[in-house]
């Protein structure tokens, strides 16, 4: 069978909770974590509501070099230390030769900095729009070197410190990164499963980040007809597969997960939560935004996933769906998923847990495999909420608005993104062999 990988530590900041067994009490209770934005006055977007974390969070104030100050290094930061505390690791010294075998694989979002840092200092780099000076990105960067007062927001926004910052909480000598939109936390997962039976590392932290509930990116959403505008309802907002549905809710925060090669895990005695069982990716670009409306890409990602786990639809217990809470998305991810199961498809439960934290983009695929091994764990399936009327496009049992009792030894994670960028994952419970 080769290098099995199998899950040993997990961590979030996300908005219910900074930690995994509060996060799933939360959502197997059907509890909506939606509100008016308070990071900024959103009185004048179309989509006024967001799934933010509003408690503080207890986090490094500095990693190596790297500050902990915006909400995207506190979040990644403090979800690490969690999950390390959780895998029982503690970081390796410079001249450990074992950092050889560890890595990070990080998907980081959009930062936290407001457009306001960047537009003044683009304009007076660059001038106007209709300059006929040469303009180049490298210029635009060594002037905002010189302008200390907005250096540290602009960073903020490229995230490019994220990753190096979990290096050293974790002493890695190897970081890589994956950007694939909202498919980028599954893609991270995929990545480090390969990185581990390839035998390129024995352990890999990886996860996502994503903090877009900014004044730049909400409108920029909104724009796209992607948002909820249900404002007088932030809590009823995302209903995903409901008939009533009219766009997706932002969230922000951060989720990881150790993910170790079996023999190595057991050897130094780590708890194993689950296991990796098969990824799959398929790519349709259709358009850059819409899902191709069969379900085509997100379909072949399903059956590469079970492929790759050596299993038939008939083994799956549960799916976390994508479920954005679009119309487009939740039809074609329901024909994708009768597609791929036949008629076994009305008969396994598929779940949205979107409709309750929102989509946390690039944390969103590790955030959702985190409900899925928790769903194993517990033998609880989390309900999609605010379903309240059929569509017959969305014909699928998709748990309404209770949680449900019931054994889950396989569940599959979907996750789909823009430009036709699809990855599933299969999980499992641990059995115990080691061949």
């Amino acid at each position: 069978m080769g290098r099995r990988v199998v899950i040993t530590g997990m961590g979030t900041v996300t908005p219910h909770a900074d930690d995994v067994d509060r996060l799933f009490a939360q959502v197997a209770e059907g509890v909506s974590a939606v509100r008016r934005i308070t990071q900024f006055d959103p009185g004048s977007l179309p989509a006024q509501i967001a799934a933010e974390v509003r408690y503080a969070v207890d986090g490094p104030d500095q990693v190596g070099p790297y500050e902990c100050a915006s909400r995207t290094m506190k979040f990644v930061t403090a979800a690490a230390q969690r999950t390390l505390a959780d895998a029982g690791l503690e970081a390796l010294d410079p001249d450990d030769p074992g950092r050889a075998r560890r890595a990070v694989h990080l998907s980081s979002g959009v930062g936290s900095t407001a457009m306001e840092a960047l537009g003044p200092l683009t304009l007076s780099v660059w001038g106007s729009p209709d300059s006929n000076d040469k303009r180049d990105l490298a210029a635009l960067r060594r002037a905002i070197a010189e302008h200390p007062d907005v250096a540290q927001p602009v960073e903020d926004w490229f995230c490019e410190f994220a990753a190096p910052a979990l290096a050293v909480q974790f002493g890695a000598d190897r970081v890589s990164t994956a950007a694939s939109a909202c498919a980028s936390g599954s893609h991270s997962i995929l990545d480090a499963v390969n990185m581990i039976r390839l035998g390129q590392a024995d352990a890999v932290l990886t996860g996502g980040v994503c903090t877009p509930i900014t004044r730049s990116m909400m409108p920029g959403f909104a724009m796209l007809s992607a948002l909820s505008t249900r404002n007088d309802d932030p809590e009823g907002a995302s209903r995903p597969f409901d008939a009533g549905r009219n766009g997706f809710i932002m969230g922000e925060g951060s989720s990881l997960v150790v993910l170790e090669e079996l023999e190595s895990a057991v050897a130094r005695g780590a708890r194993i939560h689950g296991e990796i069982l098969g990824v799959g990716i398929a790519t349709d670009a259709y358009r850059l935004t819409d899902p191709e409306p069969t379900g085509r890409g997100m379909g072949e990602a399903m059956r590469r996933a079970l492929a790759d786990a050596r299993l038939t639809g008939a083994d799956v217990d549960y799916i976390n769906a994508h479920g954005t809470s679009t119309k487009l998305n939740d039809a074609a991810e329901t024909k994708a998923v009768k597609a791929t199961f036949g008629e076994r498809a009305y008969a396994i439960p598929m779940s949205s847990t979107k409709s309750m934290f929102g989509h946390l983009i690039h944390a969103a695929g590790i955030t959702e495999a985190i409900i899925c091994v928790k769903s194993i764990q517990e033998g609880v399936i989390t309900p999609t909420i605010n379903q309240h009327e059929s569509d017959p496009d969305c014909d699928l049992d998709y748990v309404p608005n209770v949680a449900r009792r019931q054994a889950v030894r396989v569940a599959m994670n979907n996750s789909f993104g823009f430009g036709g960028q699809n990855v599933s994952v299969v999980l499992g419970a641990f059995d115990g062999s080691l061949s």
